[in-house]
């Protein structure tokens, strides 16, 4: 068929993909429209002075395999190539063999991709990140069904006792016994259902009602409301905090001290608990440290994320106490890290703004 060769020389020129023409057998450039030297940066002059093999980042051998395949029966790849000034660009390349006269040319006509790319790397992103949310959710569902069902299990399992023990007139004080268990099943399941509205809640930014808070004070009531898990655990709480008022929201500040303590108290092995506040500069420093099993250096900042654990599953628990410690701390713009060794213990320090 026979082509205008206006046309033609039209069509080259002012197309929007680059089309370069390039010897089949050496590489060299011999033509290039005006796209090209836009896309490149090198003015038509200096572009047919140089080969493919400058414009491609790959080594030369693999080059030359694709030349040799889109000389014999076309060929479309993408691949990267440098601009004049160093940078690189994704490309699709089209290319197929042709004779002109004297030799065996290559035309390929090469389109930018970057923004094609730039878009699937997004989508694959989003794809990785919504599987992981789907894993998350499984393992939640996971965790929370099978926390969530002990003390309902639990509590089933006391009142059948009980039953049994009014028809046989037990003792009242062996029916006392019964029925604390059960409020003590009751109360783990309150406490769980709380952690998990309290992490729904995190999601936004948190209702703080700020007042002027003893801090001495708070650490006192929650460490006499733990003395009884303490005491289960075989640790001792070892009490530092001296008197340091700050405007906080009190509610939300002993739900942090709660949740530290009780993550401290689990994993410490029966040692001493140790609670210790002081001034730094304009912050208030609370630390609580165990001489637990520790959190190894990969999972220390993991262990502030919603769901996540970092010990073996017969611990128990949803991962949500040190997420909700976070987004409170958070909330009051102070900020919370955690120092450890595995088999040593762990420090879990909050610093927070006085006002």
């Amino acid at each position: 068929m026979h082509h205008d060769p206006e046309i033609t020389s039209y069509l080259f020129e002012h197309a929007q993909d680059i089309i370069l023409v390039v010897d089949a057998d050496d590489g060299r450039i011999l033509d290039a429209n005006g796209a090209a030297e836009v896309a490149y940066g090198y003015p038509r002059n200096e572009l047919l002075s140089l080969t493919i093999f400058d414009l491609r980042v790959e080594p030369n051998p693999g080059v030359s395999a694709q030349m040799r395949a889109a000389s014999s029966e076309g060929l479309l790849f993408e691949t990267t190539h440098r601009r004049r000034d160093g940078s690189t660009f994704a490309v699709e390349v089209s290319s197929r063999g042709d004779l002109m006269p004297g030799r065996r040319a290559l035309f390929s006509i090469i389109r930018d991709i970057t923004e094609r790319k730039r878009f699937e790397a997004e989508r694959e992103e989003l794809l990785a990140a919504t599987q992981r949310a789907l894993q998350l959710r499984d393992d939640f569902l996971m965790i929370a069904s099978h926390e969530l069902r002990a003390p309902v299990t639990n509590v089933s399992l006391i009142i059948q006792q009980l039953d049994r023990q009014l028809d046989r007139g037990a003792p009242r004080a062996q029916l006392r016994v019964m029925s604390e268990a059960a409020f003590h099943e009751t109360h783990r399941l309150t406490s769980l259902i709380d952690a998990l509205l309290d992490a729904q809640q995190a999601k936004g930014q948190l209702a703080l009602e700020l007042d002027d808070v003893d801090l001495a004070e708070l650490v006192h009531d929650v460490t006499n409301r733990l003395r009884v898990r303490a005491d289960q655990a075989g640790s001792e709480m070892e009490i530092d905090v001296p008197s340091i008022r700050g405007r906080w929201d009190r509610m939300r500040i002993d739900q942090v001290v709660t949740n530290l303590l009780l993550n401290a108290l689990k994993y410490g092995r029966g040692r001493p608990v140790r609670v210790a506040a002081g001034e730094h500069g304009a912050l208030v420093r609370l630390e609580v440290r165990d001489q637990g099993i520790g959190v190894a250096s990969e999972d220390v900042q993991r262990i502030w994320g919603k769901f996540e654990r970092a010990v073996p599953a017969h611990y128990g628990g949803i991962g949500l106490g040190l997420f909700i410690a976070r987004q409170i701390v958070e909330a009051h713009q102070g900020y919370v890290d955690c120092e450890s060794t595995p088999g040593e213990g762990s420090t879990f320090r909050v610093m927070l703004p006085r006002t």
